[in-house]
């Protein structure tokens, strides 16, 4: 029985370390779209919102 807790725990480091790369690797690749996503969005939503003063 512990053999295969010991799998399990192994799997699941696996798929945790292949999530954190696809993760990492999609930042890389498109991390400067987002951001000019988001940015160009809080231009867009800074022209409707009222000012306070």
């Amino acid at each position: 029985m512990k053999a295969r807790k010991g799998i399990s725990y192994l799997e699941y480091a696996l798929l945790a370390a292949l999530v954190g790369i696809v993760g990492a690797v999609g930042v890389m690749k498109y991390g400067n779209a987002i951001s000019e996503f988001f940015s160009s969005l809080a231009n867009k939503t800074t022209e409707v919102t009222p000012k306070t003063k």
